[in-house]
């Protein structure tokens, strides 16, 4: 259980997106979310298209399982789409989409 440390932000971003779906009095929480979501894309963006970005997140092992991130991923994409939020819902479905085709290259050239 030692790896539930490596993913407590991504636990945290899960506990938002649930909370701003279904409950309607998290309004500040809502902005959060779009920050986060924002900010995760142009993440994923620069590690989709830049190889550094890439050899610098690879030094960082995470002793997580993958499963694990392709959980949160898949439920943060549910609920957003279940709370009708589309667009950060498509923004979090590209960012599962970029983690697993990173994911997948980094595999691939080990």
């Amino acid at each position: 259980m030692q790896w539930l440390k490596h993913i407590t932000v991504d636990l945290i971003a899960t506990l938002v997106v649930a909370i701003v779906v279904f409950f309607d009095e998290a309004t500040l929480l809502e902005y959060v979310l779009y920050i986060y979501t924002g900010l995760m894309v142009i993440a994923r963006l620069i590690s989709l298209f830049s190889k550094d970005f890439q050899a610098i997140t690879k030094r960082k092992v995470s002793e997580a399982p993958v499963w694990m991130y392709h959980f949160l991923y898949f439920l943060n994409v549910a609920f957003l789409f279940y709370g009708t939020f589309y667009l950060t819902g498509t923004a979090w479905l590209f960012i599962w989409g970029v983690a697993y085709h990173v994911h997948l290259q980094t595999k691939q050239n080990k």
